[in-house]
């Protein structure tokens, strides 16, 4: 009986897995040559495996999508998120959990239309933490913040209006803030939206940064 709720489970994942890849697709269709439509499909393909077979042994995996209106691009993001150690009580009923999280992401600079030429590939690191609260109905049941390190490439980006974004190098640093919460007593989905930014902190001579505000869904093993 126990095995029945966590096939459904993996089921959907699998189907949310499929459904997200589908939506990149067509990104990639519009590459310019058939063989290069096939690699970056086979990218989002091999997201979409990580993420129904968990060969990593990570505690969770989320997918994100953001945008922001002082830019012209759009992010999407794939997370493997580990637990570093065990959740321990902060005061009261509220825990903390510290984590760590390992992603890619891919920001499109959509110019006339999405496609493949202007865009931006960022691989990141970062530890953090999940504050967490008993709640009614699963509303709103944590905040996460993180702070980590990234290596994004290429260094600039082109917007609508013909200006540069520029980055300045390849490295940057990467913070997020953001709120949650499940979606039933299982604790298997969660749903998050959140703030992030990406800058060097003028480590180079160019320092021009970037936001995104973020919808997450992530799932639990």
């Amino acid at each position: 009986m126990i095995l029945q709720p966590i096939a459904a489970a993996k089921r959907t994942l699998i189907a949310s897995s499929i459904i997200a890849t589908a939506l990149m697709a067509p990104q990639a269709a519009k590459a310019d040559e058939i063989g290069g439509a096939l690699w970056r499909g086979a990218t989002y393909a091999t997201i979409a495996a990580i993420a129904y077979t968990n060969p990593f042994g990570a505690d969770s995996f989320r997918f994100t999508v953001g945008a922001h209106g002082e830019h012209d691009a759009i992010q999407f993001e794939a997370n493997l998120r580990y637990d570093l150690t065990e959740t321990k009580p902060l005061f009261g009923q509220t825990t903390i959990t510290p984590f760590l999280d390992i992603s890619y992401s891919a920001w499109q600079f959509t110019q006339e239309d999405i496609n493949m030429t202007n865009k931006g590939n960022v691989f990141g690191i970062a530890p953090g933490a999940r504050f967490e609260w008993p709640t009614f109905l699963y509303v709103l049941d944590f905040i996460d913040v993180r702070a980590g390190v990234s290596i994004l490439a290429p260094t600039k980006l082109e917007n609508k209006d013909g200006s540069i974004r520029d980055f300045g190098g390849h490295f940057t640093f990467s913070e997020q803030f953001a709120i949650g919460g499940y979606f039933s007593e299982r604790k298997n989905w969660e749903w998050q939206i959140g703030i992030q930014h990406h800058s060097n902190h003028n480590i180079y001579e160019q320092n021009n940064g970037i936001e995104f505000y973020n919808l997450t869904i992530g799932y639990n093993y």
